[in-house]
């Protein structure tokens, strides 16, 4: 029986296509913010208000704090997050932050509260609230960038902080904190003045256990590297399936 096709014109296919191809190269289940600690910020309104999270799940990725009641004004710490697709247009996670007082502005979440990590201007972009019309007990969108890693740049990194430049920063001084080369700093962001004072840079971060995780890479069917070494494993106590082994095999071979 003769079955008709549906057949797209061809500029129609061309919009269709790209319409459905996000901009966003990958996620990430997991990226870090840089936060710059301001005074009378306390850990329990950094958690709790400024990223909805608990203390615990903050403090494992801050063995340095001691005392969770304490923290220093000007001292960072790193704080967890998921990095998503927003959009379908960039990387990046949107807090929602209720406001606490008709007083707090764009410029008071941006600069204070979330540290920089984001700005006055990105967050009008993202809500209905002109300008000083706020309205307290407002939740406020405010949008943070991250990254996800970079092959082309190294396969050694694959968690990144958001981190807001300040005054005294240098890429000198940020790789040698981080123990990272100039170099890959760079890479990671091109044609970025690290000296600026001002702006965001995406640098290696480590994980709970202090080390710095690499890069996995998805295959073309979805699957990450470490994924994939597992399915490996499957197969092979199952060796009987030469067929799956051997796909899974030439599809890591790719991958990497």
């Amino acid at each position: 029986m003769f079955r008709s096709k549906l057949v797209l014109p061809f500029p129609l296919l061309i919009i269709f296509l790209t319409s459905v191809e996000p901009k966003c190269p990958k996620t990430c289940d997991l990226a870090l913010a840089s936060y710059n600690v301001w005074p009378g910020a306390t850990l329990t309104f950094i958690s709790n208000y400024v990223f909805a999270q608990t203390i615990n799940e903050t403090l494992s990725y801050n063995p340095q704090i001691t005392n969770e009641n304490y923290i220093l004004s000007g001292f960072r710490i790193n704080v967890p997050f998921t990095c998503d697709c927003i959009g379908g247009e960039f990387l990046g996670h949107v807090f929602r932050y209720r406001v606490q007082s008709g007083d707090d502005s764009y410029d008071v979440i941006a600069e204070t509260y979330y540290a920089n990590l984001t700005t006055a201007a990105w967050l009008e972009g993202f809500n209905v609230y002109g300008p000083g019309q706020i309205p307290a007990n407002a939740v406020v969108n405010v949008t943070v960038n991250c990254s996800c890693g970079d092959a082309a740049v190294s396969r050694a990194y694959g968690l990144f902080v958001t981190y807001p430049l300040g005054v005294g920063d240098s890429l000198e001084s940020i790789a040698a904190a981080e123990n990272v080369s100039e170099a890959i700093l760079q890479r990671y962001n091109p044609g970025v003045d690290f000296s600026a004072g001002s702006g965001l840079v995406y640098i290696p971060g480590r994980d709970e256990s202090g080390n710095y995780p690499p890069l996995e890479l998805e295959s073309r069917t979805g699957f990450r590297s470490g994924q994939l070494w597992n399915r490996l494993n499957v197969d092979l106590l199952n060796y009987s399936d030469t067929t799956t082994y051997m796909d899974d095999y030439l599809e890591l071979f790719l991958l990497l």
